[in-house]
């Protein structure tokens, strides 16, 4: 019988429960205080010692920082409400600055950000730890921790002592959901298993793999790599010691442990645990490529619909990895991943229709675990559905700043959590200066400041996965058997690599049924881990997924160090050498008193020429990765002519391909609102700007709707002057009304229910996919492959093939994430449009595609785009009830959950700790922001 690899089983062995520690809850209520002097070895622990921004540093951190929660304090919040003090006081500036923007000054912005000046006041000292000999922590108003250490290892130590006080028990979550160990943690649930199951898949480690990838450091790195290994077991010993101190002061006991299980207790950490948190948020946010087999399929369904020669044409267009018009941030062109001529021998297509056993949705079929309590609930939903994409970054150069130096307005986009998944921290050693935030479990300030120069970043999304598919074989000669194990590569028989993975899910409080034994078999080739089995040819073949960061997942510690370094980093291009560090695939933004810098990281493959990045390749050893992209050739740049950087997500520079599972990379993409409002300010302000105005070019941007300020224009004019119903002319007279205002989904004051231009909004959402399948519905309606490709949200599921949302809009799937209009088909419409009003764009669809529009091609696109919108009028009459199209309020998707529009767009906080927060009116910018300039610089 073949194994059942890349598959988890579940089977009910009897587990005693008896010795398993329940959680007291124990009121005590009193916390250190005070301050310490320095050791002589000691930085500085001054109010902005060696601090050269003078005061113009500032960020926010919605809710805010403080993550712990105790005993006492779950008490106190489920008896009258109250929150620990610094869990909610940076989350009423950070929505307000929705309202408060168009009045915004440099003066003002104390109102909207938090000081991210190095140390603290003496004033503003809450407590002072001294967790050991050498590590000093002053804990600011917001509960910022301020480290301070005798070495770069006893800084490390109170990090990690610091983040552990924090954010003890989403780290502990973290952790066990980067090594696949989510269900023995909160309890048996078949989601758990699922989300083990597919982590596996990923970064399949066992401990002492993980503990090898950070002592193999300073064999890789020299000096930077000594440095880093010590950092890391620093800073884990850091968090054992708080896991410690845990044990005798129930006031540090985070009581999200009791919430999720009485028998829960934090365990001791190790240096792997680091690696799985490490591999875990890289593979969210730093990762791009690998969905080879979902293109693959919508080649060969477009092949079978339009024919061999025009379906390649079409998959060509649809995919097209460097559009001419696609918004960029560099200026300069730099060339990657664009193949030569193809040779056919190294494409390896699965058979269209043959069946994938194992992979990422195969668990067992037999999983029965009962879901566990509503915290556990609440994780799954919170951890399922972050947001793929990191965003957004203006810097503007010194000669567009009012004061002569740049400024920076940026940082990630990683959705709402309560407590925050990112940290705030202040670091300091004698040879470390660095303040901003960390991916707790992680330790070093990954995205902030240094003495006098800023970076941050948003996901970049470069390819670096492949898919392929390994020829199974038979050592033993005759017919391979459909999911074997042995696999073909360069004309020789190899046996797969086998890992086995178990885990004892206990039951938990509010679950069902006795403990659970979870075995996950996972089978590696020399490429990467298998996802699957399937056929090509109507021979066995295992889909195996190669990352190129797979078992490199701790190694951009290295780059990180060297940005809190003063000595290694000093100007733009010395900040580059430590991006080029960092493995994972990022734009990285960078800011002084003087220059602006951009670059584009990532272990980049360099692939044969000769072979299609967008398609599987076969393992057989014909399309071998030939090394990685040296710095010389990564996206970067100083100073650019535009005179700013704009990233949004949006394609690096020009002649840098899109990755194979990229297709939003046209000539529209969510960046071009913050250009044009950039741009507005520049125009208004004669071209020289103050960080107030940046600011506000940031904000007009994150209320803004794409399909309004893009499509929305371009469909108005080529329906003007055509004989439309009445109700239907009603329609387009508030979308023109809604564009001419700015196309934005904001209430006109705080205190509305509805949006200001309400009825407009509920048409464009209702309007949107209607459009596109009055468009596309002949070439794409039939292409639903089950979940292959497919992205959810908005997209039909009959449109699986293309694997694209028709609109990431700010309530798509229900998921309240923040971010939106990451991808959809605002391009392709905008194309479609422009061809149809007789315009000729550079990336304009050829005739396979545009014969086949609205079922008889542009010439009947009239009557279906008139059928679209008076399916919207007939749609929005129901869900409103009238038929007065001024009055509307509600979309039929707002209607059916029973809320008003602007509730069903808002941001939600999701409840990763026993704590929540309320829901904030929709704003499309990072989660932790800063907003920088630098006056000064150390001499040069």
């Amino acid at each position: 019988m073949s194994p059942r690899a890349v598959r988890s089983r579940v089977r009910l062995v009897s587990v005693s429960l008896a010795g398993l520690t329940a959680l007291a809850l124990v009121v005590s209520v009193g916390v250190p205080s005070g301050t310490a002097a320095p050791t002589a070895s000691e930085p500085s622990h001054a109010y902005r010692a060696h601090d050269y921004a003078g005061g113009q540093a500032m960020s926010i951190l919605p809710p805010g920082e403080n993550g712990l929660v105790n005993a006492t304090d779950l008490l106190k919040f489920e008896a009258n409400g109250t929150r620990p003090a610094g869990s909610q006081d940076q989350l009423g500036k950070y929505e307000n600055l929705l309202y408060g923007y168009p009045k915004l000054t440099d003066s003002t912005l104390h109102d909207y950000y938090d000081d991210e000046s190095f140390g603290v006041k003496k004033a503003d000292i809450v407590r002072t730890e001294k967790p050991e000999s050498g590590v000093t922590i002053y804990r600011d108003q917001h509960d910022v921790p301020h480290v301070y250490g005798t070495s770069d290892e006893t800084m490390s130590f109170g990090a990690g002592y610091a983040q552990a006080e924090d954010r003890l028990f989403l780290m502990d979550v973290l952790r066990h959901y980067g090594e696949g160990t989510l269900a023995s943690f909160l309890g048996g649930s078949c989601e758990f298993e699922q989300m083990d199951h597919d982590q596996l898949l990923l970064s399949p480690y066992t401990k002492s793999q993980a503990v090898a990838q950070v002592d193999a450091l300073p064999k890789e790195y020299g000096a930077q790599g000594e440095l880093a290994k010590k950092v890391i077991y620093a800073y884990v010993r850091g968090i054992n010691a708080y896991v410690t101190a845990t044990q005798t002061d129930p006031n540090l006991l985070p009581a999200d442990y009791l919430a999720a299980a009485p028998s829960l207790v934090p365990q001791k950490w190790s240096v792997a645990d680091v690696v799985a948190i490490a591999g875990l948020i890289g593979g969210i946010f730093g990762r791009g490529g690998g969905s080879e087999i979902a293109n693959a399929h919508l080649l060969q369904y477009l092949q079978q619909k339009l024919g061999t020669s025009a379906g390649a044409k079409a998959f060509a267009q649809f995919k097209d990895s460097n559009d001419p018009l696609a918004p960029t941030t560099a200026d300069r062109r730099f060339r990657y991943e664009i193949p030569g001529r193809i040779n056919p021998k190294t494409t390896a297509l699965p058979d269209y229709d043959a069946p994938v056993t194992g992979g990422p949705t195969d668990t067992a079929a037999d999983c029965d675990l009962t879901p566990s309590n509503p915290l556990a609930l609440s994780i799954i939903k919170g951890l399922s559905q972050m947001p793929k994409h990191m965003s957004n970054a203006l810097v503007v150069n010194a000669n567009h700043s009012a004061d002569g130096h740049p400024i920076a307005v940026f940082g990630p986009q990683v959705s709402y959590y309560t407590p925050q998944i990112l940290a705030e921290e202040d670091l300091h050693s004698p040879d470390y200066d660095a303040e901003g935030a960390s991916f707790p479990g992680t330790g070093i300030v990954e995205l902030g400041r240094g003495e006098d120069y800023a970076w941050s970043a948003t996901s970049a999304g470069s390819d670096l996965i492949d898919q392929r598919l390994e020829k199974i074989c038979n050592p033993n000669g005759g017919a391979p058997e459909a999911n074997g194990t042995d696999y073909l590569y360069k004309g020789t028989c190899v046996a797969m690599k086998t890992e086995e993975f178990d885990e004892t899910a206990l039951p938990k409080a509010g679950g069902v049924g006795g403990p659970a034994q979870l075995d996950h078999t996972i089978h590696l080739t020399r490429h990467g881990v298998v996802q699957g089995w399937t056929t090509a040819h109507g021979r066995p073949v295992a889909i195996v997924t190669q990352r190129s960061t797979f078992r490199h997942d701790v190694d951009s510690v290295v780059g990180f160090l060297d940005w809190g370094r003063p000595n290694l980093t000093h100007d733009a291009k010395s900040w580059m050498v430590g991006a080029h560090h960092i493995e994972f695939t990022f734009n990285w933004l960078y800011v002084d008193n003087r220059d602006t810098g951009y670059y584009v990281s990532g272990r980049d493959p360099v692939r044969p020429s000769d072979v299609n990045p967008d398609l599987p390749t076969w393992g057989t050893g014909n399309a071998e990765w030939k090394g990685f992209l040296p710095a010389s050739r990564h996206v970067h740049e100083i100073n650019p002519k535009t005179g700013y950087f704009v990233s949004w997500n949006n394609k690096p520079a020009p002649g840098f391909a899109a990755a194979d599972d990229q297709y939003g990379y046209g000539q529209v993409y969510r960046s071009i609102m913050l250009t044009a409002q950039l741009k507005h300010q520049l125009a208004i302000h004669h071209g020289k700007l103050q960080r107030a105005d940046v600011v506000k070019a940031m904000e007009t941007a994150a209320s803004q709707d794409l399909d309004g300020v893009s499509v929305l224009p371009l469909l108005l004019r080529y329906v003007k002057g055509r004989s439309e119903p009445a109700g239907v002319q009603k329609m387009l007279g508030q979308l023109r009304t809604w564009v001419a205002a700015g196309a934005h989904r904001r209430k006109a004051a705080p205190s509305d229910t509805q949006y200001q231009h309400a009825a407009a909004v509920a048409i464009s959402d209702e309007l949107m996919p209607l459009l596109i399948e009055a468009l596309y519905d002949p070439i794409l309606k039939a292409g639903g492959l089950g979940s292959q490709g497919s992205n959810g949200g908005a997209t039909s599921p009959s449109y699986s093939a293309l694997p694209m949302q028709f609109v990431n809009t700010p309530n798509s799937g229900g998921a309240h994430l923040g971010s939106a209009y990451d991808g959809g088909y605002e391009s392709y419409l905008v194309s479609t449009l422009q061809q149809l009003l007789g315009k000729h764009p550079a990336d304009g669809f050829g005739p396979e595609i545009t014969s086949r529009e609205c079922r008889g091609g542009p010439s009947t696109c009239h009557k279906a785009i008139d059928a679209a919108l008076e399916s919207a009028y007939t749609s929005l009459v129901t869900a409103n009830g009238s038929s007065k199209v001024a009055s509307w309020t509600a979309s039929t998707a707002s209607k059916a959950a029973g809320q008003t529009m602007p509730v069903y767009d808002a941001i939600q906080f999701r409840a990763l700790g026993v704590v929540t927060q309320p829901a904030i009116d929709w704003q499309n910018r990072p989660t932790f922001q800063q907003v920088i300039e630098f006056p000064r610089h150390r001499k040069r």
